[in-house]
């Protein structure tokens, strides 16, 4: 009996995953991708001088399963990507549970109100019962890529956000 070889988990960004992700970008008109959001994380830190709220989406990238997504909010943007909502990373990083993985990290402007929208909807979602997933589609500026970009040159690279557009589908019950 022949055994099926399970196919491992990706912990790094392949040459032909960066490639593919090069080519999205460069051969769509409006660059941009599509994120489910699967979790909020939380945390608060108090100590005896200061109390310090933090939290961040973990996302799904729609066409990329092993790729590991974060979204979180900064108090401000580096200089270059002011005259933007934020800026997204490609890299290898590590997953909340410390495992090596592909991975796409994004920060937002804290001034929006990005992050207030989504939990609103989130706790729409959970009052309506509904299982539907708040959507992301994230639109960023891909000039400084060509189609002759080597791949690995993709890795490491900042993105800049051009616009965020959220939406989420709340299907109500025939009365």
């Amino acid at each position: 009996m022949l055994k099926k070889k399970k196919r491992g988990r990706q912990e790094t960004w392949s040459i032909d995953m960066l490639k593919e992700f090069r080519d999205h970008l460069v051969y769509l008109p409006v660059p941009e991708f599509c994120f489910l959001i699967k979790e909020r994380v939380n945390w608060i830190t108090v100590t005896n001088i200061s109390e310090e709220h933090n939290s961040y989406f973990l996302c799904r990238l729609l066409g990329y399963e092993d790729v590991y997504c974060g979204l979180s909010s900064l108090d401000s943007l580096p200089e270059e990507y002011q005259d933007y909502v934020g800026y997204i990373e490609i890299l290898n990083g590590r997953s909340e549970d410390g495992e090596p993985v592909p991975l796409i990290r994004g920060f937002i402007k804290k001034g929006i109100t990005f992050f207030e929208s989504v939990s609103k909807m989130v706790i729409e979602s959970r009052i309506l019962n509904s299982n539907k997933l708040v959507a992301l589609k994230i639109r960023v500026d891909g000039s400084g890529l060509k189609e002759d970009t080597r791949p690995e040159n993709i890795l490491n690279m900042k993105l800049p956000i051009k616009s965020i557009e959220i939406s989420r589908r709340v299907s109500f019950a025939e009365i």
